[in-house]
């Protein structure tokens, strides 16, 4: 393995150094694309000369955003010709004002001279084993193996988050059941402790959860309130019983005071439609099942 890294990085640079041998230019072809990129942006900004002696002082306008950029320092606002060694976008919209050349104004390490001093040296190249001068000393052995006793283990170190498990298969996780007799879940009808729950029938239809019977059971509930309100608010007069009449005692066990509650007409519509809409809802979940 080491020696195909070798062979690998021999001749990576052999193939680098071939490829920038003929390139005249001051700089690299990877920092020639980005000087093409800064360009065209620096086409939108509009450099202005502040009056300095030196000349090298400008402020960069853009649509109300203005940057100070300085030919002497090699410095811009934006900080980014500092932090990368190549001409920002106000820069080289300032250089191209002046009629420099931007790639001239690049940090030496951008330059295909120092790419160039990066690889002039190289890796030896290494002989076959059978060119190999023999000595009188002896091969290089591996170090001797030491085995334990006992049988060797064939299980592998499991990790603190995992499951324990003392066979060689997985425990299966099954789902959640519910109990056919209790409706309790995690464990079945053979295995209840509560016995003297009465057992459902097999034909036992879920309490729907559907938008529309929510909305019919949300109506019903509506109508049932509204019927209770409207007999609350009803009035009526209590009925008076005459204790002086022959046929009556006043030992008798007799309401005196009886309070009637009349369901108004209204109320008793919507009760009939909303019952009408339960026997719809139940057919309609037994047929499907």
């Amino acid at each position: 393995m080491l020696e195909e890294i070798r062979s690998y990085i021999m001749r990576t640079m052999a193939a680098h150094k071939v490829k920038l041998s003929g390139k005249p230019g001051p700089l690299c072809l990877v920092q020639y694309k980005r000087l093409e990129k800064e360009f065209h942006f620096a086409n939108q900004w509009t450099p202005i000369w502040c009056g300095d002696n030196m000349g090298l002082r400008y402020e960069v306008h853009m649509w109300g955003n203005k940057v100070e950029v300085n030919l002497g320092e090699w410095t811009c606002t934006c900080g980014v010709w500092q932090l990368t060694g190549m001409p920002c976008r106000h820069a080289i919209a300032t250089i191209t004002h002046k009629g420099g050349k931007p790639e001239d104004m690049c940090h030496e390490w951008l330059s295909i001279e120092a790419y160039n001093k990066t690889y002039q040296h190289f890796i030896e190249s290494v002989q076959g084993p059978q060119y190999w001068a023999q000595t009188q000393y002896t091969h290089p052995v591996p170090p001797h193996k030491r085995v334990q006793r006992g049988r060797p283990k064939k299980n592998r170190r499991r990790s603190v988050d995992e499951d324990n498990v003392t066979g060689h298969k997985l425990k299966r996780k099954l789902a959640e059941f519910t109990c056919g007799r209790c409706g309790q879940t995690n464990h079945n009808i053979r295995s209840c402790k509560n016995i003297g729950v009465p057992v459902r029938p097999k034909k036992y239809v879920a309490p729907s959860t559907s938008n529309e019977d929510d909305h019919l059971l949300s109506q019903d509930e509506q109508a049932l309130n509204e019927a209770e309100e409207a007999a609350a608010h009803v009035q009526q007069d209590p009925v008076e019983i005459n204790l002086s009449q022959p046929h009556l005692s006043q030992d008798s066990d007799m309401e005196l005071m009886v309070p009637a509650t009349i369901v108004p007409p209204i109320a008793r519509n919507k009760l009939t439609i909303t019952r009408a809409k339960q026997r719809k809802v139940a057919d309609k979940d037994d047929a499907e099942n």
